[in-house]
């Protein structure tokens, strides 16, 4: 029998996209409350949907079969594996609106006792010269919240835990937008591994 990398490969993608997703969707559904996770979750999809292409790419050709598009190939993935990792920095929240991120966010801020400067879509720490660079899409409900400079990692991460603890304990309004379509999602990446494992010739 033909060892097919994609065959072995897809199945597990498919699989661990599928958990991300689902327990993405679920704690959104289930908890009705905002949350924010680490990006890093979704940088990690990005890497297992790329480094089989790369691997395969160098490991199951012969050196003769080698010429630029081979090269090329893996170089491009690898670059946008690196810009992703630029890119990909801080927290993601689902489940907020533009009012209860923003509500949760000044609230924290006082509560931790850091001075800061507003502005359209960055707020100084004043007392610690650091930048918080914040998005928000209420009508997605999804927010992005990352520190500018990488030293002040630790406050960011000290300002996302407590945000989380407030939604936590706070009554605030939702949407769910987000968190329903990465549910759909997740079952579709079931339903795609299940298929290349068990229906031959499904895809």
């Amino acid at each position: 029998m033909k060892f097919d990398f994609y065959d072995v490969m897809s199945p597990i993608l498919f699989g661990f996209m599928a958990i991300v997703f689902l327990a993405i969707g679920l704690r959104g559904i289930l908890t009705k409350q905002p949350f924010l996770i680490a990006q890093r979750w979704f940088l990690s999809i990005m890497f297992a949907a790329f480094i089989p292409t790369i691997l395969q790419s160098f490991f199951l050709r012969l050196p003769s079969d080698f010429n630029l598009i081979n090269w090329l190939n893996p170089l491009v993935f690898g670059f946008i594996l690196l810009m992703m990792c630029y890119q990909m920095r801080g927290y993601t929240a689902y489940a907020v609106t533009d009012a209860s991120f923003r509500e949760a966010l000044i609230e924290v801020l006082q509560k931790l006792q850091l001075p800061y400067e507003e502005s359209l879509s960055l707020i100084r720490l004043t007392s610690i010269e650091a930048d918080l660079q914040v998005s928000v899409q209420g009508w997605m409900g999804t927010g992005q919240i990352k520190v500018k400079q990488r030293t002040h990692s630790s406050v960011l991460r000290e300002i996302v835990k407590a945000m989380n603890d407030h939604f936590r304990v706070s009554s605030v309004p939702t949407n769910m937008i987000t968190c329903i379509f990465l549910l759909i999602m997740g079952g579709f990446m079931v339903m795609f591994a299940i298929g290349i494992l068990f229906i031959p010739n499904a895809f």
